[in-house]
């Protein structure tokens, strides 16, 4: 698997999800998130043998709306609707079924019908949007459709504390507004997800492990974990998810998993502070090979 192990040393990914409390009959789910290979790659059948040969038993692939949607539309609820492109999600999760992994689809990136024009970081005018998006897209992989299997794990939006996956972090005076406004972007994709397919768990949050707090001249605008969560907590006290995401790979990935970090940076160092709190899935652990 030459390819495979090129895009393990570029990318190095490991993802973890753990669900709740352990329990001897509860289970973690391993694998791998690499789609220019797995999902892509000219070699892709072959990658993915591989990677269930490892023991893989889950791959995590990005859900760009913006890609899937690139025209508002007519019936948006509806995943056939003529708008839609979803031929390679659905190769790559028939592929991933056909070798008994589960899948995480992360969803992310705003189409330009949405937002007013803007990139793909900046998030919708009408949150009724996403909600029909994320509705569509959980109907099509819930199970009941012969020939769409049934996808498991979600994640609303990617590493939503860094201002290039979601903008902006701060306003004009320099004060935190991301939480806020994923919080009501975490709510219509809940709500989406859970009415197309009602099985399904969705994560929320997609952290990345390092943040600013404040902006700083020639770094992208960025917000701790810990305080994202902590503003998305009072921005919304009845905000529903299943789990909590997070990617607690070190910066820069040269430091290894031991990192130390400093809260509200959260790394696997920090991570036990959570332990009785919520269930928690870790994505995108980044391995030196």
């Amino acid at each position: 698997m030459p390819a495979l192990v090129r895009a393990l040393v570029a990318a190095a990914v490991l993802l973890v999800l753990v669900s709740g409390p352990a329990s001897a009959e509860e289970r973690m789910w391993i694998g791998f998130h690499d789609d220019p290979v797995l999902r892509y790659g000219d070699d892709r059948q072959a990658e993915l043998d591989a990677v269930r040969a490892a023991n893989a038993t889950i791959v995590r692939t990005l859900v760009e709306w913006r890609t899937i949607a690139p025209k508002r539309p007519r019936s948006a609820t509806n995943s056939f609707d003529a708008a839609y492109r979803f031929a390679d999600l659905d190769e790559f999760v028939r592929n991933a079924q056909q070798r008994g992994m589960e899948v995480l689809m992360t969803i992310w990136g705003t189409p330009t019908w949405a937002n007013g024009g803007k990139g793909p970081a900046y998030l919708p005018k009408q949150m009724r949007d996403f909600q029909n998006f994320t509705r569509a897209l959980a109907s099509r992989y819930s199970g009941s459709r012969p020939g769409y299997p049934f996808v498991r794990f979600y994640g609303i939006w990617n590493e939503s504390n860094l201002g290039n996956f979601l903008a902006p972090q701060f306003n004009a005076k320099g004060k935190i507004v991301s939480p806020r406004a994923y919080a009501k972007l975490a709510a219509a994709g809940y709500a989406g997800i859970k009415a197309g397919s009602p099985r399904a768990l969705v994560a929320i949050g997609v952290t990345s492990a390092n943040g600013k707090d404040k902006r700083k001249a020639g770094a992208t605008d960025s917000t701790t974990p810990g305080t994202f969560a902590r503003l998305l907590a009072q921005a919304n006290k009845r905000l529903k998810f299943d789990a909590w995401a997070q990617h607690p790979y070190p910066v820069p990935v040269s430091q290894g998993p031991g990192q130390r970090v400093r809260y509200p940076n959260v790394a696997f160092s920090t991570l036990s502070r959570f332990d009785r709190d919520l269930d928690k899935w870790f994505g995108r652990k980044n391995i030196p090979i």
